[in-house]
């Protein structure tokens, strides 16, 4: 069961400490996200590889609009001749770090060049790069078959979704090329006893929200999403507050389906690990039958006892 823990980097004192108790826990790897209100994600990623011996870091994720490609691939270039086989560019369309500033995501074809390009300037300095889409649709999937080495699914823990995602990467994939990865992104939180499970699936919430948002505001084509939910769902979805993307506490998009329990906990249930260890862990190697890893967006302020956790849960 390959994981990686999905960090945002408040600090370099914070990411090399948060990346160094991930390898103690025995993660597999960390990814690092790119957002205009946290650290720089290059500096970060070389913080990461410098704190640990085995760790992979990958970028989870950048996007194509807010830098040109010649600087992602000196960034590429760079930390992958420096760790070998333990940097991996994650990148998507822009989503939270492109609206934010009133731009828009880039188009599939501009998606696809970006790929290219990053990779032959890459190969052509010797370094041989992994590459990594963020997919929530078919059609992004498509592209990411036709330039990348994986998936990052951004449909949650659903089985079907995730094997919509699997057979359109791959159909378009060339024939001769290895197998692409696939691997599910969902957030994580380890409880002690039921008070304080109650408590997380609380703050995870607008977590939740957020993810379901990325997943499901652009169309619900091979999403496998409910009936009965989807119109709710889209209606929300137009008042939904990039400036709160992600965050915990009370936000609008935290309270956006208050009246709505039942949503809440589909959206927990779909886009959450969140119990006691042993129902985390369950729930997780019935994830590993579907993907090729998983990437666990942690709370961030209490990341480093919730890395324990994790630890504690592999152990």
């Amino acid at each position: 069961m390959r994981l990686c823990a999905n960090w945002l980097p408040l600090s370099p004192g914070m990411t090399r400490e948060v990346a160094a108790r991930c390898e103690a826990a025995g993660l597999w790897g960390i990814g690092i996200g790119d957002s205009p209100n946290y650290g720089e994600l290059y500096s970060a990623c070389t913080d990461a590889l410098g704190a640990t011996s085995s760790l992979v870091v990958s970028t989870s994720v950048t996007n194509p609009v807010t830098r040109h490609w010649s600087v992602h691939a000196s960034a590429v270039r760079t930390l992958a001749a420096a760790h070998p086989g333990r940097f991996r560019l994650g990148f998507g369309r822009g989503d939270s770090a492109v609206r934010t500033f009133g731009l828009r995501p880039a188009s599939l074809a501009g998606l696809e060049d970006f790929g290219r390009s990053v990779a032959e300037s890459a190969r052509a300095a010797g370094v041989a790069p992994f590459l990594l889409v963020a997919a929530s649709g078919p059609a992004t999937a498509r592209s990411a078959g036709r330039v990348a080495d994986g998936v990052i699914a951004g449909v949650g823990g659903d089985p079907a979704a995730l094997g919509t995602i699997r057979e359109r990467a791959q159909e378009s994939r060339d024939a001769a090329a290895a197998p692409l990865e696939i691997w599910a992104s969902m957030r994580i939180a380890i409880g002690r006893d039921d008070d304080e499970v109650r408590e997380l699936r609380r703050r995870l919430v607008p977590r939740a929200v957020s993810a379901s948002h990325f997943a499901f505001a652009s169309t619900f084509e091979g999403k496998n999403v409910p009936a009965e939910y989807a119109g709710v769902l889209a209606e929300r979805y137009a008042a939904y507050d990039y400036g709160s993307h992600g965050r915990s506490g009370a936000t609008s998009n935290a309270t956006m389906f208050a009246d709505r329990p039942d949503i809440e906990d589909y959206l927990l249930g779909r886009f959450a690990v969140v119990g006691r260890a042993d129902e985390c862990r369950a729930r997780l190697e019935e994830l590993s039958a579907h993907v090729d890893g998983v990437y666990l967006s942690l709370l961030f302020e209490d990341a480093l006892p919730q890395i324990d956790r994790i630890g504690a849960m592999l152990a």
